[in-house]
């Protein structure tokens, strides 16, 4: 049965591979993105498609493992220790006061 699978995987990625030749030898105009005033060099089209699919596919997986909840939890994390120092002090500055508000 593993032969089997390793046979099919193969194969698909032949199949992708050709594909993408394919794709690539008809779609060789050479195209400009312009974004404001901000233009690119001319790739051609295939190029542009190719890009977009393969960066798609790295922000899925940057998205997919978490990084950037990370981020957001970290700075949770530093802005309550900050909060919990601030409260610690207060709790210390009460403490140190007598009932009465003058100090030991």
């Amino acid at each position: 049965m593993r032969q089997l699978t390793q046979l099919l995987s193969g194969l698909f990625l032949l199949l992708v591979f050709g594909v993408s030749v394919t794709f690539t030898y008809y779609n060789s105009i050479p195209v400009t993105i312009s974004v404001g005033s901000w233009q690119l060099q001319a790739q051609p089209v295939s190029a542009w498609i190719i890009g977009a699919f393969v960066s798609g596919g790295l922000m899925g997986l940057l998205f997919g493992l978490g990084l950037f909840r990370n981020l957001k939890s970290r700075a949770k994390i530093r802005k309550l220790t900050k909060a919990l120092i601030e409260a610690e002090v207060e709790i210390s500055n009460f403490r140190s006061m007598s009932i009465n508000g003058t100090k030991k």
